[in-house]
């Protein structure tokens, strides 16, 4: 139960911006290539989410040929990190009680699993000055399960665009 809460709540997202910018001057936007695309099926579920989330927000997607006022650029990562959790079930005082022969036995147990971590960076640049505006970025642990991770990556993106555009 306390890695599923643990699961539960793992999910970061943190945004910044550029505070001089006026956002309602931004209405299209184009993609620009990710030097860290994510993996297979997974860089188009990413693109799509994004659009979602900057079409709902009023921006309309167009070709990178028709000077957008936006360029969108995502990275990702995948970071594996191997947990060893042990436990312990001697007695609690046994530095107390007598010599060591005397304390009696002691279980212990151990359990090894590797914890997956993906990262998600959105960035968007003003097109007509080359500099970042805006940017998302989400950090969550990864299940085994598809249908887990896609709904966590869209949680991610949806959080990320909660605050844009941002008002002044």
């Amino acid at each position: 139960m306390a890695l599923a809460a643990r699961d539960a709540f793992a999910q970061k997202v943190i945004v910044d911006w550029d505070k001089t910018v006026d956002f309602s001057k931004f209405k299209t936007y184009a993609w620009i290539e990710s030097k860290h695309p994510a993996e297979g099926l997974w860089a188009q579920r990413v693109v799509d989410g994004i659009d979602r989330q900057l079409t709902a927000k009023g921006l309309k997607k167009v070709d990178r040929s028709a000077s957008p006022d936006l360029e969108v650029v995502y990275n990702s990562g995948v970071k594996e990190r191997t947990i060893i959790v042990g436990y312990d079930y001697g007695y609690i005082y046994q530095d107390a009680y007598g010599p060591l022969w005397a304390r009696g036995p002691r279980n212990r147990s151990h359990a090894m699993y590797v914890e997956k971590e993906g990262n998600l960076v959105v960035d968007l640049v003003d097109a007509s000055k080359k500099d970042m505006v805006w940017r998302g970025v989400a950090r969550d642990s990864l299940s085994d399960k598809t249908k887990k991770n896609e709904r966590k990556l869209n949680k991610a993106i949806e959080k990320m665009f909660k605050r844009y555009p941002v008002k002044k």
